[in-house]
């Protein structure tokens, strides 16, 4: 059981009381937040120990949701523009909030229907979970976890005239050659490869 309730990712927690909206779930510490009617199952009672993901709905107040989003707290995805604003655009995270991705935050233009690759991160100023493109500061330089021949999981985010800039293990910046491609590829994609030189 978690010792806090812990934004953009999954919390173990406590059912504790039920009311009116939903079931009241606590964190060791006592904090406490609602999960609404629309995710409770017939099998959750008083005293049950259930796995939720925290977000914020749209008054800032943490929620708790069974769904799992396509993305947590500091993980990259290719998601969906579902809206655009002035202020930014929404992508479709798999929760019944979108996320917003602040113009700030963006390289390109946002399109509705598009599909962007983003990394989810807590704003400092609003607590509010939000996609940025501009991820790369948030790549790891600590490369030691990397062995040639290992397998890996890699997202791709941009073509280059070389190959595609990737995502490897949702941590380092790295790039796949045109030459070791052998299949048809897209933006977006997630595919298994393996390490074949460490920069």
């Amino acid at each position: 059981m978690n010792e806090h309730i812990k934004l953009g990712v999954i919390n173990t927690l406590k059912i504790v009381r039920t009311a009116e909206q939903g079931f009241y779930l606590e964190a060791l510490d006592e904090e406490s937040v609602l999960l609404p009617n629309v995710y409770i199952k017939s099998d959750m009672q008083i005293g049950s120990l259930i796995e939720v993901f925290i977000y914020t709905d749209s008054e800032d107040r943490l929620i708790a949701t069974t769904l799992k989003p396509y993305a947590m707290k500091d993980e990259f995805a290719c998601l969906e523009v579902v809206d655009t604003a002035k202020f930014g655009a929404f992508v479709d995270i798999g929760l019944a909030k979108d996320l917003l991705v602040p113009k700030n935050r963006q390289s390109s233009s946002f399109n509705v229907g598009g599909r962007k690759v983003l990394r989810v991160i807590e704003d400092e100023k609003t607590q509010r979970l939000i996609g940025t493109e501009k991820f790369s500061q948030f790549f790891s330089k600590d490369i030691n976890n990397l062995v040639k021949n290992d397998e890996v999981k890699i997202l791709l985010y941009s073509k280059t005239p070389l190959g595609y800039k990737v995502i490897v293990n949702n941590l380092y910046d790295g790039m796949i050659f045109h030459t070791e491609i052998f299949e048809n590829i897209n933006i977006g994609d997630v595919k298994k490869a393996y390490v074949k030189n460490v920069r």
